[in-house]
């Protein structure tokens, strides 16, 4: 299965219990690229530094959690399970450069650690958060 990606967001929607995850991160790339997705009829998932790759309606409580690049090794292979559960074939990630924001190396590695371990081809595809408006989920 063809998929899109993106990392998770430091800032999150404080609703109490578990929401899913596309309506617990306050980010106009994970919707655009969500939206994109779905448009074209492929898989989304998200890159969390806590719970790996997950799919948008995954039930998440509110967490604070900065990847480590520590942490990178053991949350990649948590990924490639994840990769071979949903079948993933091809994975197109989308990034804002490291230059803005350095936080998101460890994520980037870990996607593609990921994707290398197990031959699954991966497109990153760098997009300035900056430029993004507003998009609510549909």
């Amino acid at each position: 299965m063809y998929a899109f990606c993106t990392y998770c967001s430091k800032d999150k929607r404080d609703t109490p219990g578990d929401i899913p995850a596309i309506q617990r991160y306050l980010s106009s790339r994970i919707s655009h690229v969500y939206n994109a997705a779905r448009e074209l009829g492929l898989a989304f998932f998200i890159l969390s530094g806590e719970y790996g790759l997950i799919s948008p309606d995954y039930a998440l409580p509110w967490y604070d959690h900065l990847l480590l690049r520590s942490e990178v090794s053991s949350l990649a292979s948590r990924v490639i399970e994840q990769l071979a559960q949903h079948d993933v074939t091809r994975l197109v990630y989308f990034t804002q450069s490291f230059a803005r924001d350095p936080n998101i190396v460890p994520y980037h590695a870990v996607i593609v650690e990921a994707c290398n371990r197990i031959g699954v081809p991966i497109f990153v595809v760098e997009i300035d958060e900056t430029s993004l408006t507003s998009q609510s989920v549909a």
